[in-house]
């Protein structure tokens, strides 16, 4: 990656330059200087009037009614026009292809050097190039970009700018095209594809090279190329590619002073209609979470550390695959995917040429569809995580006549790139996915809360390989909890929803009804729970309510911090024991509170100050007995609750309480690091160390590091994210901290006359 390319841009929102901006002549010292990859709306701020949607209702008798919805895509400024200069030098340009590429611009972007207009790009989440070589001359160039994204464009968050990365590649005239490599794997062969540029007419020589996981060469030859060519390696003893050991190997292409290099990886999968995935003849469950490409408090702007610490995240409570919701993602999150081993799948659209969003994709698929899907299997293609090409979510077409023809040529274009890869579909409508055509075309069936249909299905279409592509759909706040347990959706007036995860939006399911219908049906290839992470927009129940800025679908917060739920998944996907005892012991004022316990242990006891309240047992039978023991109305006493974890014999094997909080007298702070990035967790505790559930104060950060943003999750906070302070929600909030030696990081809360600290140096 070229970093001193992808600094000190220039950057307005000015639209007074709109017409001269891309001059060389132009002056634009008044203007922001900015680092790319850059979101110009995430430092807000947030305003119930920015991008809030109307939705005309359709209702009996003919009449209409209108419905705000003002925080479907987060409240953030994101619509509007933003322009970008970058100004770089150049020599010995004679006989040199010059390229700039664009791991995505949002949205609508156009660019310019020297004053000349090169491409444009609708799409904001396809990336492209601008071939600048007959456009740029020796000394200074001036590279310019406009980026515009239009009101109701997209149903959440979608960031804006030049949010994902651009390279200034330079070759010489005869160079390996951009995406130029195709390798493809099958046991211990390697095949592979290499374009070229050459306008000499003349053939030259190219060679290939083999590297294993520690760099050394297993195989190489050389070979003379006109414009194309294929060829294949067997290699011996190799190591595969798999979600437990993602071993890669290295292809190394020369063509004369230049080199390039692609990683790959050997694995084998099968997609079988009747026992399942395997992944080099072992089978396996798709142990998976949908994710929108934005990164919580730090906006939609890629940063290489926070994925991977968010893939940490995943990976400990045992999530082994990914679905790109609903766009192709960036494509550093595929190569830590290879480097971690998630299985991908890569998703192309939300929607066709029937809208879902006024100013949505459907304007230019048309002419750009095709292409979009093209660019990005062309892309990511070499990537062995990724195991399938999605050509939709949800798509409309589904229900008319013109699905299946679509279908079918959208399914054309992906086998057409890549025979390799079976190609798949979101489903969310089960009668008319069969007779629209979406699940006759596509390979393998993706289906969106459908646990209850999988039998049918099976015994219809035997031969059909299907896996739930979107699961439960449970809404929850971190730490929000109320004495009624079975919740359903109510909106609560404080915007929040119980965190007892019995709760889901309309037409889903909580998680258990999908364990239930994966269990039974041992064809079903896994999920992906929707969603991994909380995301901006889309607060679903609230969609007339302001202020509510973010989903709550995460099964953790906007700012990484896990909820109740993410124990549930980890005791179901890991082998690692889990006892997680919910909620808080603060309830003053009342006379029951529901407990729950989230466990892989067998039998569990539940005890209020010494008392039992009775042993419960696991079992699957029962919808709420599959990793979930629940003590409905439990008499409240202030002190303690405790659950044991107990074997056959009654013998304890694990204990874990929770203790009535008093009054707040300190800050705990835990931190992570991954990379240069400092993941700091603040949780307000008293004289003790029990978390304070209620305690909402001010914290604020100080470091030797940089502070990116820091928030405490809480869906209902107007609050920006990159000042050095925020509130806590309900005693915890998280700071994300750039450092590259080692941290040291100071909270501070100030309470009724008191300040309390706390300190804590990473290295």
């Amino acid at each position: 990656m070229d970093k001193e390319f992808e600094k000190n841009w220039r950057f307005t929102r000015d639209l007074a330059c709109e017409n001269s901006f891309m001059l060389p002549e132009y002056s634009d010292e008044a203007w922001e200087t900015v680092d790319v990859p850059h979101d110009w709306a995430i430092k807000g701020p947030f305003d119930e009037k920015n991008d809030a949607e109307i939705t005309i209702i359709d209702v009996a008798g003919g009449r209409e009614w209108k419905m705000v919805h003002p925080g479907r895509t987060g409240g953030l400024p994101h619509v509007g026009k933003g322009f970008y200069r970058k100004k770089f030098c150049l020599s010995g340009i004679k006989g040199k292809h010059f390229r700039i590429e664009f791991d995505g611009v949002m949205s609508r972007a156009k660019v310019y050097c020297n004053g000349a207009f090169v491409t444009n790009r609708p799409n904001g989440y396809s990336s492209f190039c601008a071939d600048v070589t007959r456009f740029v001359k020796e000394g200074e160039n001036v590279l310019a970009v406009s980026a515009e994204n239009l009101p109701g464009a997209s149903r959440w968050y979608p960031g804006a700018g030049i949010y994902r990365h651009v390279r200034l590649v330079e070759e010489g005239e005869t160079h390996v095209e951009m995406w130029g490599v195709r390798v493809s794997t099958k046991e211990n062969t390697l095949s592979l594809r290499v374009k070229i540029a050459n306008p000499s007419g003349k053939a030259v020589p190219l060679v290939l090279s083999v590297l294993d996981g520690s760099g050394r060469r297993v195989a190489e030859k050389t070979v003379q190329v006109l414009d194309e060519v294929r060829e294949s390696f067997t290699l011996e003893n190799v190591k595969k590619w798999s979600t437990e050991e993602p071993n890669l190997y290295t292809l190394v292409t020369k063509l004369k002073e230049s080199r390039k290099e692609t990683l790959f990886g050997f694995r084998d999968m099968v997609f079988d209609p009747h026992d399942g995935f395997f992944l080099n003849g072992k089978k396996m469950k798709f142990q998976g979470v949908c994710l929108h490409h934005d990164l919580g408090i730090i906006g939609a702007a890629v940063d290489r550390d926070v994925t991977k610490h968010r893939l940490e995240q995943l990976k400990s409570i045992g999530c082994n695959a990914i679905r790109t919701s609903h766009n192709p993602p960036d494509p550093e999150l595929l190569d830590l995917c290879d480097q971690m081993g998630f299985l991908v799948i890569c998703e192309a659209y939300d929607e066709w040429k029937l809208p879902k969003c006024p100013n949505g994709v459907h304007l230019y698929f048309d002419e750009w569809g095709e292409r979009d899907l093209k660019d990005m299997i062309r892309r990511d293609a070499n990537h062995p995580c990724v195991m399938m090409w999605s050509i939709g979510n949800e798509i409309d077409e589904q229900y008319t006549p013109d699905g299946p023809v679509m279908t079918e040529r959208l399914c054309a274009v992906c086998h057409g790139e890549d025979p390799t890869r079976p190609v798949t579909a979101g489903l969310n409508n089960g009668d008319d996915s069969i007779t629209g055509g979406l699940f006759d075309g596509v390979d393998v069936k993706g289906f969106n809360y459908k646990p209850y249909i999988y039998s049918l299905y099976h015994h219809t279409f035997p031969d059909a390989p299907m896996y739930a592509s979107e699961s439960a759909s449970t809404i929850s706040s971190r730490g929000e909890y109320s004495d009624y347990l079975f919740e359903e959706m109510v909106k609560k007036p404080d915007l929040q929803i119980d965190s007892f995860d019995l709760c889901n939006s309309p037409g889903a399911t909580i998680p258990e009804h999908e364990f239930k219908g994966q269990d039974e049906n041992p064809f079903v290839m896994g999920e992906f729970v929707w969603t991994g992470f909380d995301y901006l927009g889309e607060p679903t129940p609230y969609r007339e309510e302001w202020p509510v800025r973010s989903s709550f679908y995460g099964i953790f917060d906007l700012c990484g911090i896990p909820k109740d739920r993410a124990f549930l998944y980890k005791s179901r996907w890991t082998k690692e024991k889990v006892l997680h005892l919910m909620p808080h012991w603060n309830w003053e004022g009342h006379a029951f509170v529901p407990v729950q316990c989230y466990t892989n242990y067998k039998t569990v006891e539940l005890f209020v100050n010494g008392k039992s309240m009775g042993a419960k047992t696991r079992n699957v039978k029962k919808i709420l007995g599959y990793s979930r023991l629940v003590w409905a109305h439990v008499p409240y006493e202030k002190g303690e609750i405790r659950v044991k974890a107990l074997d056959e014999k009654g013998n304890v094997l694990e204990e874990a309480f929770i203790r009535t909080a008093g009054e707040p007298s300190a800050v705990k702070l835990e931190a992570e690091r991954t990379g240069k990035t400092v993941f700091v967790t603040a949780s307000i505790v008293d004289a003790e160390g029990n978390l304070c559930p209620d305690a909402a104060d001010t914290v604020s950060f100080e470091s030797n590091g940089k502070i990116l943003a820091c928030d405490g999750g809480n869906a209902s906070s107007t609050e920006v994210f990159h000042t050095p302070f925020c509130k806590a929600f309900h005693g915890k909030c998280a700071s994300f901290i750039r450092s590259s030696g080692p941290c040291t990081v100071k909270a501070t809360v100030k309470r009724e006359g008191k300040v309390i600290t706390s300190e804590l140096t990473i290295s």
